[in-house]
């Protein structure tokens, strides 16, 4: 039922994930639809969406000077992690699933993800995200376990679905903003433990949502 692919490239792996749900984007269909509705209308958007990257000619991509920060910085975080933990890069203990092949893992052949790096023998995911100063500073001095799905409700639900899929205990979420000017507040760590309440809501949507667009699908 869960599959892992080893991909060649970023572009290999974009086009495999196309017109699938992933986990990235999985909290988009989690709120409960309207009276006489079968899915939100956050869902259906996100329908729609992979509706026409089936169906379409893709659009040119969009990066903003955060989005190529974050892609830039993401190495440096990695680094700095397995430094943090004791950790090799090089073992086979580290995945980094940027590196080396693209990694993905499907779910019924309808949901998918990629965790940032995969510690299998921890049993641990790391997701990790370089976002403005701004940002950084505010997850270092507000973030802890206890409001996380709360502040955090997208990266809770990547987190958890990503877990399902990997078959990991916890995530460890990593900000990392090598701007700031004291080291030590340069990567903030928070250890998300699996939630599996939430991932059984998770996973019941995705079908309820992937029935949605095979109906729309059939429409065409």
């Amino acid at each position: 039922m869960i599959k892992r692919f080893v991909l060649d490239s970023r572009e290999t792996w974009k086009e495999f994930r196309k017109g699938l749900i992933t986990a990235s984007q999985v909290n988009r269909i989690m709120a409960e639809p309207k009276k006489g509705n079968e899915v939100s209308v956050g869902a259906e958007t996100y329908v729609l969406e992979l509706i026409e990257a089936l169906n379409a000619e893709p659009e040119p991509e969009f990066y903003s000077r955060s989005m190529e920060w974050g892609n830039e910085q993401e190495p440096q975080a990695v680094m700095r992690y397995c430094q943090e933990n004791n950790l090799d890069i090089n073992s086979p203990n580290v995945i980094y699933t940027s590196i080396g092949g693209f990694v993905f893992f499907t779910w019924k052949d309808i949901a998918g993800g990629t965790p940032d790096m995969i510690l299998p023998k921890q049993k641990r995911n790391v997701e990790i995200k370089c976002p403005d100063t701004t940002t950084h500073l505010y997850y270092l001095l507000k973030l802890n376990q206890s409001n996380f799905q709360k502040e955090l409700g997208k990266y809770y639900d990547q987190m958890q679905f990503n877990m399902f899929l990997t078959g990991a205990e916890s995530t460890d979420f990593q900000s990392f903003d090598p701007r700031v000017k004291d080291q030590k507040n340069q990567s903030f760590i928070i250890n998300i433990e699996r939630d599996e309440k939430r991932i059984k809501e998770i996973t019941d949507k995705i079908e309820i949502v992937h029935e949605y667009k095979i109906k729309l699908l059939n429409q065409l």
